[in-house]
């Protein structure tokens, strides 16, 4: 499972995002009605822990209110020894495995993919539709 993440202009009905809204890290040719965001659910803890969960903490905002949101917990992420937050947040398997599905590393720079578009878009609404 994942987090389906949508920065997307307002008038733009729900049932049209799928076709209008870019794909983070695809080519941009709709860019100008919205993007499509994607991250696994692995990090939940981590999103959780600097309160940038697309599901709780950026549902419903506005990109400014979210770019403002995930600036805080950037600056904060950038305080910690990464080895740390790897141990506490990288996701394992039942037998303490490191599995192969999100990182630390991925959902910081997801999150700053995410922060720049937010920025540039202050007025598009931002939806999370898992």
């Amino acid at each position: 499972m994942s987090y389906d993440l949508y920065v997307v202009r307002p008038d733009i009905p729900e049932d049209f995002w799928d076709y209008v809204c870019d794909r983070d890290h695809e080519e941009r040719s709709y860019d100008q009605y919205g993007r499509y965001f994607n991250y696994t659910y692995n990090l939940g803890p981590f999103f959780a822990a600097y309160h940038v969960r697309p599901s709780t903490d950026l549902d419903g905002k506005t990109g400014g209110e979210c770019a403002e949101l995930i600036r805080q917990a950037l600056m904060s992420i950038y305080l910690q020894p990464l080895h740390e937050l790897r141990s506490e947040y990288n996701p394992r398997n039942e037998n303490g495995e490191l599995v192969d599905w999100g990182s630390v590393d991925g959902a910081i720079k997801w999150l700053e993919r995410v922060h720049d578009y937010c920025r540039e878009h202050p007025d598009y609404a931002v939806r999370e539709r898992s």
